[in-house]
């Protein structure tokens, strides 16, 4: 399937070559509800480390090359993190051979209300720097972090990166859930940060809905048309009115490693961990075994 008639790479090859199954399923998922008419709301438990936000920029480079005039809007827990990802939102498009289609990139500005030590909205105001990248095609990448407001008066497909982990994720869940109205995706993906949080309430929601799990044996990523038979793609039922997600996924570290982690760990960092060596080292680096989970 190809990313564009005018791009000469097939991307399910290129996602074989460059990315493990959990993240060519996350990749290429939203195919299956957009030739439904449908918009795409999926949630992941992931564990720390498994290259989730990293193969989500080839995702929305690919995506906003397929749609014009839409946009995606990336929050992240900080600006050093918001940064990381659209470097790699570049090098993307750069390994594509597409950077012909970025008219510009960088980092702005925008003003904003500032908040409180509690998270709360204040009389006075900020400015928050963001950074985008805008292709030809009107589409635009934009990536936040910090305060929820600032992306209030942006539109389009959004991406919560780390969810559990944002200091006011109350009010960025707020702000983010009402861009995509206008027939657009939404995606929120974190490890977990005690069960206290809004991002355990969502998967908790999915859980009793959902199902999206990669096996080891399913080594072919879906093709955009999934058969909901298979395991690694969405087997869908009607959700709760309270529950928006159409899309679960739940990738644990031993899953990972499994899913073939540990083979790029050891390639790209020249190691020769074991399976097993490798879990007790994160076991015994956690200190815990609550911290490990």
């Amino acid at each position: 399937m190809a990313i564009l008639p005018s791009i000469k790479i097939d991307s399910t090859a290129t996602l074989a070559k460059y990315f493990m199954l959990h993240q060519s399923i996350w990749i290429q998922a939203d195919d299956y509800f957009h030739a439904q008419g449908k918009q795409a709301f999926a949630l992941a438990e992931k564990s720390v480390r498994i290259g989730w936000t990293f193969c989500d920029g080839f995702k929305n480079v690919r995506k906003r090359l397929r749609f014009k005039n839409r946009d995606y809007l990336f929050v992240t827990k900080d600006w050093p993190s918001a940064l990381e990802y659209m470097n790699h939102v570049y090098e993307f498009a750069d390994m594509m051979g597409y950077t012909r289609a970025v008219l510009s990139h960088g980092e702005d500005f925008v003003k904003v209300k500032s908040l409180d030590p509690q998270g709360r909205p204040t009389s006075l105001t900020e400015e928050v720097k963001i950074g985008y990248i805008k292709f030809q095609n009107g589409s635009r990448i934009i990536a936040f972090s910090s305060n929820p407001y600032a992306m209030a008066v942006y539109g389009g497909d959004v991406g919560l990166d780390e969810f559990a982990k944002h200091p006011n994720a109350k009010l960025l869940w707020q702000t983010a859930q009402a861009r995509v109205t206008w027939a657009c995706d939404l995606a929120v993906w974190s490890s977990h940060d005690g069960e206290d949080t809004l991002f355990n309430q969502f998967a908790q929601q999915a859980r009793l809905t959902l199902t999206l799990t990669p096996t080891p044996s399913d080594r072919e990523p879906s093709s955009s048309t999934p058969d909901t038979q298979h395991s690694t793609t969405p087997t869908l039922h009607h959700s709760a009115p309270s529950s928006p997600w159409n899309l679960y996924f739940r990738v644990t570290m031993p899953d990972a490693i499994e899913l073939d982690l540990l083979d790029v760990i050891n390639r790209t960092k020249d190691t020769n961990f074991t399976p097993d060596q490798f879990i007790t080292d994160c076991q015994a680096r956690s200190g815990s075994d609550e911290v490990y989970q």
